[in-house]
């Protein structure tokens, strides 16, 4: 089966907002304004609906605005940071600094205290999603014929085929594949794809590179002292 050209593919250009709001009231509002910024709003209004949708997604940027107790907030917002490496921006009811700072040491990378026009609101999503996507962005390697496509969380390969990859995977294959040839060391590669708090170690780190080989071709990754690299030609 022939490689497909990359104007085949879907188009992935257009920054993915997963947005966490249980507020009847406000959340249909963040969805609109972002669709209207031309950005692909994933709304969803229960925290425990968020999670289970959270492990087919990859979205650019995460956007937390839940009305729950403070442990509940971290909780979620932990758990979210174990799932992506993508920015997660928080919003709080109240200007509390024990919360900000246990917000991020939870892996927030933004805390919003409320209230917020949706002026500034739509700026922070904005300047938030741009980098995230510029940064992440879709990368392939031309020599190997291999593409990523983020909305479908799969692999393309130089056969055409379509790989399916678990979300550490992807996560994995996209950092090391942002860089061919550049060596990550364990611990990078850990906190950025298992993020802090997310369960991450070296023998999970050897498991998802050992299903990576087996789907894409033994000498995809390769393994240096330390670390991993994609191959670079």
């Amino acid at each position: 089966m022939p490689l497909r050209s990359l104007n085949s593919l879907p188009d992935t250009s257009v920054a993915r907002v997963f947005v966490v709001c249980d507020q009847s009231d406000t959340a249909p509002i963040w969805g609109y304004i972002i669709r209207e910024k031309g950005l692909t709003a994933i709304i969803e209004t229960s925290a425990q609906r968020a999670m289970d949708r959270s492990l087919g997604e990859v979205p650019d940027l995460v956007v937390i605005d839940v009305n729950v107790p403070h442990a509940e907030r971290i909780k979620l917002c932990k758990r979210f940071r174990s799932l992506t490496d993508s920015p997660i921006l928080l919003f709080l009811p109240a200007n509390n600094e024990a919360e900000i700072l246990e917000a991020y040491q939870a892996g927030v990378d933004e805390c919003v205290v409320k209230p917020i026009s949706p002026a500034l609101f739509m700026a922070k999503i904005m300047a938030w999603a741009r980098r995230s996507h510029k940064e992440g962005g879709e990368p392939s390697n031309a020599r190997l014929g291999i593409y990523l496509d983020s909305r479908r969380r799969m692999a393309i390969d130089s056969n055409g085929r379509e790989v399916r990859l678990t979300n550490l995977e992807f996560r994995l294959l996209r950092l090391l594949m942002s860089q061919p040839g550049r060596v990550f060391a364990s611990e990078e590669i850990i906190a950025r794809v298992w993020g802090l708090g997310g369960g991450g170690d070296s023998a999970a780190l050897k498991n998802v590179v050992y299903r990576l080989r087996k789907k894409l071709g033994a000498n995809v990754i390769q393994t240096w002292p330390g670390g991993y690299s994609f191959r670079e030609d």
